[in-house]
């Protein structure tokens, strides 16, 4: 018998759009900019922005210098806004000091002495993170520097043009005597330097690369220290609060406000986003429906949560002044409608719930509850769906029409016959109860049995939808965001993934959009010793693709460069090679040796020159053609594995992959005629992607496919590869390290690739990273090196959270540095992670680890 899950986690997928989800606007433009870490880090984490890292600019006729300025507060905000500094001699600031009396709150400082533009706060109405626009100008017609604030200009005399050459610092900066890490509690964005009005350099700081920004030509580089970007909270999911609830759990979600709600048989639990705090009503009355498959939602209507089960022909309402529940029933009732779908007609009250499973069937039944009669109702309708359940529903903005898409079951509903993943979009008209199909994915369109979130968010100024996904038939395994077009069958995955544990009758995931903070909630919850975890994730919204945020120059001088470049290296290899063919057997193993030396030698100018055509594995997948235009975009799913399987085995395996090993991984349920068909149509097409690429080729020996990766393409996965296996000879310890630490800080390997074959070359690499950087740093001086040893244990925590040679090394330097705070809470933290690991308490104590 199949076990099926426990849709103890049930929410609001549609409400917020009925009632008005479009009313309260929720923007769909991604948060972009720079955030500046402040006094709230140590100076070494400090953020700094560097607009002339190589030469300053020069401007003859004077400049105007504009962005947009956000505070996140208004206390303890002391610090460089930006310091220009002219003819490398003459320091110019805008310095934010708003708590130092002598000074006002902000202010522009010539040579470290006060002007006349001077700003109190109120003068230019600031709000903590609000953006206002600052315009700073030089003229050396009238030798005067003005500057206007949210609309309040002021002007200084001074003798402009006395200077001609400008460097420009956001932030902190180490340049030369002007050097500072005092940086204010900012963010900035849209940075825009005009020549006679005319744009000289732009950069709007919303696609970056990691440590660098390039201007809208990408002709000017800047360099960024400890950046953080905003617009990657729409890449990246936080995890935001956990907490435990008890049996017959449930989860709603108040959108307007930004509320989870989460009832069990005790009470009612309220987490608010915005203020982060949880509160527990314990009920005085009622409860819950005693079932594993109730289901919970919030009706924004009247601010009332409703609980309710089909099978038992049950709906409960809660009082939330008085924490009663209308339900008195305490008995325990088989589930019958697991992970049911739920939508609310706001037009005429009426709840209704469709799909589900229990006792080996999977149900198709549109049930709707008759608020006159006092029970569920099956509803009779225009058109069906095929029998299933753990499929995603949410209400169209009109609130007339209900989205159902996917789910796991059966043609003829019998958990016997077939059963299957649908990856469908129908559509169900609650006025005349028409059910339509809008679209289908063709057959074999995933490798696994994808099941899907409770609930989906539309998307309609945008014509898609969002919804959760993870492989039903894996316990540990990761949720992933797509998104799915609403007029075709189209998809793609977004940002990066959640960890889950999934089984049938112990765990839950649903997706909700929060209007009032502006992002989506991802809930997962599982069983863990008779009680349910439940954990929060966030991401701003609209979420985003990384390829979307990531940024890559491509100018003509510097392909030139690269040109000359591989040139020069191919020459070098050339030589080698010519070495090789004038040595003995005998003498070629030693050569061999050598030529590890001649391959760090290349990966490390090669990686520091930024060939451009990449491919990165680090961190997420991501490809740049020969011209350095991103192309991951171009990769399906299919192709990207593909891509992945192929590559990976070439770099660890000189053979590469059989193209039997290769179709057991991507076509395990298809015939060899079929799987033969499906292998050469995506060779074909990755063939084609791969000459956009440029010098590297998909070569067929002995039914063995390999990747040849040419010199003039720059790969991470095979850089790490190489240095790990260099010949400890030929290449130096530091400077392998060195290298080393370059490729993994961006990341574990292929992060959003979740599927079995790559486990264990995830496990290989990630163990060969931790044991070499473990091993470098056994040999370092706490004191001496201390910024290194930091480096090194933020790397490893990247391949494993709870890693216990690296909170010891991290906490060790931190508290010699006496960073005893800082420490304690990294510390906190670790614990905190292990608890939840493991569901123990961690063995050593503060103190022993920082001995």
């Amino acid at each position: 018998m199949l076990s099926l899950t426990r849709t103890f986690l049930r929410v609001l997928p549609l409400l917020f759009f009925v009632t008005g989800l479009f009313a309260q606007k929720v923007s769909t433009v991604p948060d972009y900019g720079l955030s500046f870490a402040s006094h709230e880090v140590i100076k070494d984490q400090r953020t700094s922005l560097n607009l002339t890292p190589e030469d300053p600019f020069a401007f003859d006729n004077g400049f105007e210098l504009t962005f947009q300025l956000s505070f996140h507060r208004l206390t303890n905000a002391y610090g460089y806004v930006v310091r220009i500094i002219a003819n490398d001699s003459v320091n110019i600031d805008l310095l934010s000091s708003p708590e130092h009396s002598e000074f006002h709150d902000m202010g522009i400082i010539v040579n470290n002495k006060q002007t006349d533009i001077q700003y109190e706060f109120l003068d230019v109405k600031l709000q903590p993170g609000t953006w206002t626009p600052v315009r700073i100008a030089f003229s050396p017609q009238t030798n005067q520097i003005t500057v206007t604030w949210n609309g309040v200009k002021k002007t200084q005399s001074f003798p402009v043009a006395q200077l001609k050459t400008f460097r420009f610092f956001f932030g902190a900066n180490d340049f030369g005597r002007f050097n500072t890490a005092d940086v204010p509690p900012m963010s900035i964005k849209d940075v825009v330097l005009r020549d006679s009005d005319k744009v000289a350099a732009q950069w709007e700081l919303k696609r970056h690369a990691v440590n660098e920004v390039y201007d809208s030509q990408k002709e000017r580089v800047a360099l960024v220290k400890n950046p953080t970007w905003l617009i990657d909270r729409h890449i990246k999911w936080v995890h935001r609060k956990n907490f435990v609830i008890g049996k017959y759990p449930g989860v709603a979600f108040n959108g307007k406000e930004g509320i989870l709600y989460a009832a069990d048989v005790n009470g009612v639990y309220t987490w608010n986003l915005q203020h982060g705090e949880i509160q527990f009503e314990k009920n005085t009355v009622g409860n819950v429906v005693h079932t594993d498959a109730n289901q919970l939602l919030y009706v924004e209507q009247n601010h009332t949560l409703i609980n309710y089960d089909v099978f038992t022909n049950t709906l409960a309402r809660y009082n939330p002044e008085r924490h009663t529940w209308t339900n008195r029933d305490t008995a325990y009732h088989e589930p019958s409608y697991w992970h049911n779908n739920k939508f609310y007609n706001a037009a005429n009250g009426m709840l209704y719930s469709f799909g589900g499973y229990g006792f080996f069937s999977y149900k198709n039944v549109f049930w709707q509850y008759d608020t006159v009669a006092g029970k569920w109702i099956n509803l009779k309708t225009n058109g069906t769906i095929p029998p299933r359940y753990l499929g995603a529903s949410g209400v169209t903005a009109k609130g007339d029409k209900v989205l159902l898409f996917g789910g796991y079951g059966s043609q003829s509903g019998k958990q016997e016959l077939s059963p299957q993943s649908f990856y469908d979009l129908y559509t169900f008209d609650m006025n005349d109860h028409r059910v339509k199909k809008l679209w289908e994915f063709p057959e074999g369109h995933s490798a696994e049995d994808l099941v899907f979130s409770n609930s989906l968010v539309i998307n309609e100024a945008d014509s898609c939808f969002y919804v959760l996904s993870f492989p039903k038939n894996k316990y540990e395994s990761h949720i992933k965001l797509r998104r799915y077009a609403l007029r075709a069958p189209e998809t793609e995955v977004l940002a990066d993934s959640i960890p889950f544990r999934f089984h049938d009758e112990h765990s839950f995931c649903d997706l909700f959009l929060s209007r009032a903070t502006n992002e989506l909630v991802a809930v997962t919850a599982h069983k863990e010793k008779g009680q349910y975890k439940v954990d929060v994730y966030t991401i701003n919204y609209p979420p985003l693709r990384t390829q979307d945020v990531l940024q890559q120059p491509a100018t003509a001088s510097a392909a030139g460069y690269y040109v000359v470049l591989v040139f020069g290296i191919g020459a070098v290899v050339l030589f080698v090679l010519l070495r090789k063919k004038s040595k003995t057997p005998a003498v070629q193993a030693n050569v061999h040796t050598h030529d590890a030396g001649h391959d760090i030698d290349f990966l490390k100018n090669l990686h520091e020159e930024k060939p451009v055509a990449t491919i990165n594995l680090f961190g997420g997948f991501q490809v740049f053609d020969k011209t350095g235009h991103d192309i991951t975009g171009k990769f399906t799913m299919t192709l990207k594995e593909l891509f992945a399987l192929i590559l990976l085995h070439s770099v660890k395996n000189e053979k590469g992959i059989s193209t039997t090993e290769l179709q057991e991984y991507l076509w395990p349920d298809k015939d060899e005629v079929s799987a033969r068909n499906n292998r050469n149509v995506n060779i074909k097409k990755l063939r084609t992607l791969l000459e956009e690429i440029g010098n590297i080729t998909i070569e067929n020996n002995n039914s063995y496919l390999r990747l040849d990766i040419g010199l003039e393409v720059f790969c991470d996965y095979q850089a790490v590869f190489k240095i790990l296996n260099a010949d400890s000879s030929a290449v130096p310890e530091n400077q392998k390290i060195e290298l080393l630490l370059k490729y993994v800080k961006r990341g574990s390997l292929l992060p959003n690739l979740q599927t079995g074959w790559l486990d264990n070359f995830k496990s290989d690499i990630s163990n060969k990273v931790i044991d070499a950087l473990l091993a470098y740093s056994a040999k370092l001086d706490s004191y001496k090196d201390d910024k290194l040893l930091l480096d090194i244990a933020d790397a490893i925590f990247n391949y494993d959270t709870i890693n216990q040679e690296a909170l010891v090394i991290k906490c060790s330097v931190l508290n010699k540095k006496g960073k005893y705070s800082l420490a304690r809470t990294w510390y906190d933290h670790f614990v905190k992670e292990y608890k939840n690991l493991y569901a123990e308490n961690y063995p050593k104590t503060f103190d022993d680890v920082i001995s």
